[in-house]
């Protein structure tokens, strides 16, 4: 088992800091939907992305490691974010929608990329693959909104 280092724990690091924006956003959108049991589940995926967020604090601060979120890394979310928020700002259900299934999607290639940058490390891989399985599961659940499923 190869160990995490301040180097590469920086993909595990961007994780923390799209969760935390992914949480804001379902927290947001939950309040502005009319529709009371999208607002419910938007809500439920909030909080599991903050659950997320800080499973992956746990697992660095176990292993050892810390590494700044770089500045870059941190404006692309808040641009995110303000996008995100424009687009929930009249509470629409299609655009919300639509919003949060692009955003799964984002953070699913995200996923994707930080295991393939992290070492071989069982552990760490068995919790990604796990929020991975979750993050999943809330993108069927929104897309059953357009008769859509993921894969």
């Amino acid at each position: 088992m190869n160990q995490v280092t301040k180097q590469n724990s920086l993909p595990i690091y961007q994780l923390i800091a799209i969760l935390e924006d992914a949480k804001k956003g379902y927290l947001n959108a939950s309040e502005k939907i009319k529709d009371e049991v999208l607002s419910l589940l938007l809500e439920r995926f909030g909080y599991q992305r903050g659950r997320y967020s800080n499973e992956l604090r746990q697992l660095v601060n176990r292993l050892g490691t810390s590494s700044p979120i770089d500045q870059l890394t941190l404006s692309l979310l808040h641009r995110t974010w303000m996008d995100m928020k424009t687009t929930f700002k009249f509470g629409q259900k299609d655009t919300i929608i639509q919003g949060c299934i692009k955003a799964e999607e984002t953070a699913l290639r995200n996923y994707t990329l930080a295991i393939e940058q992290i070492p071989e490390n069982e552990e760490v891989r068995a919790i990604l693959q796990q929020q991975v399985n979750g993050i999943k599961s809330v993108l069927n659940t929104i897309r059953e909104y357009t008769g859509k499923t993921y894969h």
